[in-house]
């Protein structure tokens, strides 16, 4: 029965499958409602407690994504929510500390893959194995074995983000045009991988041109995987792309690195636009590009001159020029790259 159901899809595909399903379903509510609550939740405690919400849903990604993992495996019910809770505990959103549990951001997402996929596998081994002792032994091995696992590689797979830090960082010390262009191309590329771009600019307190730099790449990375995903993906796939929440393309990204062609063009336009428009953000609102409006309320703040004339530059620079080349681009390399089409933006979400 396993042998037949993994034949049919490939276990690694569905992981990655369940990681930009659970993206969605994590990020959607406060990328939707987040901003618009943080201007008028102040002394209305229902719109207050609502904020609250939508960011503590954010904190149960990990638990999302190895719930559904396990459900596009066709696990039991019960098994389901143990793998969830391994990636849960496992992912680094969990913080324990003087004796308190702590849900302190979304976690690594990279660890949270690495997590899942060991759950997973340790519950395809273990199954059947227990008889009648199967619900009370896996339940308690898998959750710890899974997110134990999960705390003791969470030091090192955090290297990786700290290493991309340090190279970004270093970029600061160039001419201000060189690194708006370096920043949102590198940007641009880690959009939509497991690879948190928030923690990055927060660990190196990327603020300034170079924050809006980093919010100019990820514009470029929706709106590269909006027109390429527009004419073979479904009404709401688009439009989750269209608020900007492009991490759910993670599988097909990964799946077609291609894609990273499309990306660089995009990024290098996207950072001669920070540049010349002087886009500039603080080291929150650098992974946001436009979803919620973070990148673009954050750089009208510190733009100096008219303010009608600033908000036709934003909307020029982060809506409408982008869009363009993204599809001019998307249309010139269809023609020119074999392998490249609409097809390979391609997102399924598996229901069953």
């Amino acid at each position: 029965m396993v042998k037949s159901e993994l034949s049919k899809r490939s276990f690694f595909s569905v992981i990655l499958n369940a990681v930009g399903a659970g993206v969605v379903i994590a990020l959607i509510p406060n990328a939707l409602l987040g901003e618009l609550l943080k201007f008028f939740k102040d002394g209305n405690v229902i719109l207050e407690t609502i904020f609250q919400l939508v960011i503590t849903i954010q904190s149960f990604m990990a638990f999302i994504i190895g719930a559904l993992a396990a459900h596009q495996l066709k696990f039991s019910g019960p098994a389901v929510m143990f793998i969830g809770t391994a990636a849960m505990l496992g992912s680094g959103a969990i913080k324990f500390q003087n004796g308190t549990v702590l849900l302190q951001g979304i976690g690594d997402i990279i660890n949270v893959i690495l997590v899942v996929i060991v759950s997973c596998g340790l519950y395809l081994l273990l199954r059947g194995k227990f008889g009648s002792l199967e619900m009370i032994i896996l339940p308690v091995l898998i959750p710890i074995i899974g997110g134990g696992l999960g705390l003791i590689m969470l030091p090192f797979v955090s290297r990786l983000t700290q290493a991309i830090g340090h190279m970004i960082h270093s970029f600061t010390e160039l001419n201000p045009l060189i690194m708006s262009i370096l920043i949102a191309i590198v940007y641009a590329l880690l959009m939509v991988t497991p690879i948190s771009i928030v923690a990055i600019a927060t660990a190196i307190s990327l603020s300034g041109l170079g924050s809006g730099a980093a919010n100019m790449g990820v514009v470029a990375a929706c709106m590269t995987f909006l027109l390429g995903s527009i004419r073979v993906n479904q009404m709401g796939v688009n439009a989750v792309l269209i608020i900007g929440a492009a991490k759910m393309m993670i599988p097909v990204y990964l799946k077609h690195p291609i894609i990273s062609i499309p990306l660089t063009i995009n990024g290098i336009v996207a950072g001669l636009l920070a540049y010349f428009v002087n886009i500039q953000g603080t080291p929150m609102s650098a992974g946001f590009g436009y979803t919620g409006f973070v990148g673009p309320i954050n750089a009208f703040n510190r733009m100096d001159g008219d303010p009608i004339i600033n908000i036709i530059l934003l909307t020029l620079a982060y809506f409408i020029i982008p869009f363009i080349v993204a599809f001019f681009v998307h249309e010139l390399l269809k023609r020119i790259i074999p392998n490249y089409s609409d097809d390979i933006y391609q997102f399924e979400i598996k229901t069953e």
